[in-house]
C-alpha cells in the first residue's frame, strides 16, 4: 500500500513540473498543440521525423517546404 501511495505522488510531482514547463515553453515543456511555420506559414505534420540530434532530443521538426529548423513550439532556431 505504501508502494503504491509513493508512486503516485512521484507521479503527481512528475506531471506538475511537465505542466508548468510547457505553460512557460521551456525545454523540458510537452506541446500537444498544432505547430506552423513561421517562416512560410506552412502547417507541420502531427507525426514528425527528426532531422538531427536536437531535434531527437527536445522535440522540433524542419519544415518540408522552406526547410527552416523549429522547435517543438514553432519558434525558428538559427
Amino acid at each position: 500500500m505504501t508502494d503504491f501511495i509513493t508512486y503516485g505522488i512521484i507521479v503527481l510531482v512528475a506531471v506538475v513540473v511537465f505542466a508548468i514547463a510547457g505553460k512557460s515553453k521551456s525545454k523540458w515543456g510537452i506541446n500537444l498543440k498544432r505547430v506552423y511555420c513561421p517562416v512560410c506559414g506552412a502547417k507541420q505534420p502531427i507525426v514528425r521525423w527528426p532531422q538531427n540530434q536536437q531535434q531527437f532530443l527536445w522535440g522540433g521538426t524542419t519544415c518540408p517546404k522552406c526547410h527552416a529548423n523549429l522547435d517543438k513550439y514553432g519558434n525558428v532556431i538559427p
